[in-house]
């Protein structure tokens, strides 16, 4: 079995293994310090990653809330992330997933600020609520801890079962070394790959074959940076913010 060691060797798999042949031009570009995420490059244009649509995990709890818990209400989101990341970056990540998955808009916003930890309260235009309590603090290079609590008229649906603390891996391999060798299983022609790696490369996957519009992008960027322009301003002046 291939162990694959890079993101870009990751698509390039994925893309032989379906038999798809790319004629534009691509690269990643990984995330820097000031950047709110990371960048795909196609025949020369730049745009923004939004790989966490790619995150089965995500997903799931985006589908069931709309489908199999009678519909949402409510959307929870308990995060931290390594200090590297940077806190806007993650707040932008959550911004927009909070739209995702409650089917709406950001009407209005109240947030709290310390240093590099945020709380927001977001009152939706449909009239659905998000809470995000996001912490950029953890230790350079530990694997983000984010846990997504969707709530229905009829039910629940979680990221993670109520007794697990961290993020799960789906291969634990012990060996000679003291602690086992972690591995993800979404794939074969991902092994080796770390779960967000591995789901970065299905995203970039996704948009070479054109599943997903990836110009779109450019303009949902602007809008997550304009909300949390909002988010600051709800801080400052200890108020909430109407959009």
């Amino acid at each position: 079995m291939k162990t694959i060691c890079n993101i870009k060797e990751g698509v390039l798999s994925l893309l032989d293994k379906n038999c798809i042949n790319i004629t534009s031009k691509w690269d990643f570009i990984e995330k820097g310090k000031n950047d709110m995420t990371d960048i795909v490059t196609i025949d020369g244009n730049k745009y923004p990653l939004f790989y966490w649509k790619a995150d089965p995990q995500i997903e799931a709890v985006a589908r069931n809330a709309k489908k199999n818990i009678g519909g949402s209400i409510s959307l929870k989101v308990s995060g931290l992330i390594d200090k590297s990341y940077g806190i806007d970056a993650f707040l932008y990540k959550e911004l927009d997933i909070a739209e995702w998955v409650l089917d709406s808009k950001i009407k209005k916003i109240t947030a709290y600020i310390n240093k590099n930890a945020i709380n927001t309260t977001l009152l939706m235009e449909n009239g659905k609520v998000a809470l995000l309590e996001l912490g950029s603090s953890l230790k350079e290079g530990t694997e983000e801890q984010t846990r997504y609590t969707a709530w229905g008229k009829e039910g629940m649906e979680s990221s993670r079962v109520v007794s697990t603390k961290t993020r799960p891996q789906s291969i634990y391999l012990y060996t000679d070394n003291t602690d086992p060798y972690c591995y993800n299983d979404s794939t074969l022609e991902l092994f080796g790959l770390k779960i967000d790696d591995a789901t970065k490369a299905v995203a970039i996957y996704k948009v070479l074959k054109k599943e997903v519009d990836i110009k779109m992008n450019i303009e949902r960027d602007k809008t997550l940076k304009f909300y949390i322009e909002k988010v600051y301003e709800s801080a400052n002046k200890n108020e909430c913010v109407f959009l």
